[in-house]
């Protein structure tokens, strides 16, 4: 349930969720379209140390995407391999077992901070694995990460049983027909009407298929480099798959900034991340949370240094058998994740939805006002603020506080660190605005009410595709919604105020003028239902 007075985030915290507000327009980019062109290093695997670190923290669990066709003996076989033949410490994995599905449990309780799982970086593969490729270097060059790794996962799966990495390939079976990259746009268009990522959907599938084609191209251009003989494993339909299975499986090291695929690691289920400030105590669930229920062992998956290994950190207290699972790195939302793995996580304890503010440029403080959000690192003609269920969206309140505010001497009065009226009429405008952002929101989807999705879920043969997209829709609608309930709470005092002649409100002009503004959407529907009446005769009566 919403509430309107939360814990407020450090400025640091705020500005990282801002930094990934919308990672399914930032990281799918460097994904699909982005051109790398980083410097190999011989025999390293990972570049130096990048500056920024995203935070962390320890979430609960769903079902890992792509390992149903993963039995305990291929997990085991895929140990036996790390360790007899390439040479993995035996205590590297000894605290996680990997049962039926691929399923990873604790052996052993572990404490906060103890390492589960350590991965040689030589273990690992990443972009300068794809550049040691004879056979995919050339088309890889240029293009981004996740690409690279699609083509290497396809040569490596042509292969077969001769490939070096063999024991770890047949860990990474197909995507199955559900992932999003393999759904028709038409279908993107129709189950994902309304969300905020259905554009990004259609966007990727057509940038996955559109890179296949580019790559056919160079291929077709340059027999004497890339003998077609050679490359007739690399199908439309087998890039796609290995593609579905790199967006979904490949985990984000922060401190090297590298994408890497991690024997093991990528047997964990991806679950999302709670919003910077929150207790990975808390967020663990379960009882550590004053739940009833045991906590899962939350990972936190990065790169170490100093030992030059992956590592899966556990980020709470978790006890013997329950199951492990990795933090998303990238901070994203339920939506966005789904777009990567195929699964929604229903669970995840920092989703939020992304909204965005502006100024109005007509003002006569707009230059004024744009130099001092300018100076706080701020937009002043689209600002993005990542909008939680559980708190009044305050940073984005006290942005509109400062964009409507009408004079000059109350440019100081905002404050960006304290949820602080500047006026009562300030704050109707404001809330009415955000009030109406959010039914605006709600209207793009075929039906506002969560009630539409809750009823789909029960049909009898809804398809698999329409089931997981009731399920977004759902998720995305809660959050709204939730948001609409606390600026609701928010104007309740300000409509209705107690004077001597009762409850009055002080700003009766400007609730008309925005009750009309908001029934703006409805009027179709009431002047075509009037219309119907009137063609039946109801109104014949009257008419007499």
């Amino acid at each position: 349930e919403s509430i309107d007075f939360p814990s407020r985030l450090p400025p640091a915290a705020m500005a990282s969720m801002l930094s990934c507000a919308a990672p399914c327009s930032v990281h799918a980019r460097s994904a699909f379209g982005a051109r790398h062109n980083r410097s190999r290093h011989p025999g390293r695997a990972f570049p130096g140390r990048a500056n920024h670190v995203t935070p962390v923290c320890a979430a609960t669990a769903f079902a890992a995407p792509f390992v149903a066709g993963v039995d305990k003996a291929l997990a085991r076989e895929l140990v036996a391999w790390l360790t007899v033949e390439k040479g993995l410490p035996y205590e590297a994995s000894s605290q996680v077992s990997f049962g039926e599905n691929g399923v990873a449990t604790l052996v052993s309780d572990a404490r906060a901070g103890e390492p589960l799982i350590a991965i040689p970086q030589n273990l690992c593969v990443t972009a300068v694995d794809v550049q040691d490729s004879p056979i995919v270097a050339g088309l890889a060059l240029g293009r981004g990460e996740l690409i690279g790794l699609a083509l290497w996962l396809c040569h490596e799966r042509a292969k077969g049983a001769l490939s070096e990495w063999a024991p770890y390939v047949v860990t990474l079976p197909s995507a199955g027909d559900d992932h999003p990259l393999k759904w028709t746009e038409a279908e993107l268009l129709k189950l994902l009407q309304g969300s905020p990522i259905k554009n990004e959907a259609v966007s990727r599938a057509a940038d996955a298929k559109a890179e296949f084609a580019a790559i056919r191209q160079m291929i077709a251009g340059d027999t004497k480099s890339y003998p077609q003989e050679a490359y007739e494993f690399l199908t439309e339909v087998s890039f796609i798959d290995a593609l579905s299975v790199v967006v979904a499986r490949a985990q984000w090291l922060n401190a090297a900034n590298v994408y890497a695929m991690v024997p093991l690691v990528d047997l964990l289920p991806i679950v999302g991340a709670p919003p910077p400030g929150v207790s990975p105590k808390l967020a663990a669930g379960g009882e550590a949370a004053g739940k009833t229920g045991l906590s899962k062992a939350a990972g936190i998956v990065d790169y170490d240094a100093a030992t030059e290994c992956v590592t899966v950190t556990c980020a709470n207290e978790a006890r013997q058998t329950v199951p492990v699972v990795a933090i998303d790195s990238l901070g994203r939302n339920c939506s966005d994740l789904f777009l990567a793995t195929g699964v929604v996580d229903q669970t995840h304890v920092g989703d939020f939805l992304v909204m965005t503010a502006s100024t109005v440029n007509t003002d006569k403080l707009f230059d004024a006002k744009r130099q001092i959000l300018e100076g706080m690192g701020m937009s002043a003609d689209s600002q993005a603020f990542p909008v939680f269920a559980d708190r009044m969206p305050l940073q984005m309140l006290a942005y509109l506080r400062f964009a409507r505010v009408k004079e000059p001497s109350e440019l100081m009065t905002v404050s960006f660190e304290e949820d602080r009226i500047v006026s009562p009429m300030n704050e109707y405008e404001v809330l009415q605005l955000l009030m109406g952002d959010a039914r605006e929101f709600l209207g793009e989807y075929e039906n506002s009410s969560e009630e539409f999705e809750l009823l789909q879920l029960k049909e009898k043969g809804l398809s698999s595709r329409a089931y997981t997209a009731a399920r977004v829709r759902l998720q995305e609608k809660k959050l709204m919604n939730a948001t609409t309930n606390a600026v609701r709470r928010r104007l309740a005092p300000i409509r209705g105020i107690p004077t001597k002649q009762g409850m009055e409100d002080p700003n009766a002009d400007l609730l008309e003028i925005f009750d009309a503004i908001e029934n703006l959407p409805n009027k179709p529907k009431q002047m075509y239902a009037e219309f119907k009446k009137w063609a039946r005769g109801d109104y014949e009566e009257k008419n007499r």
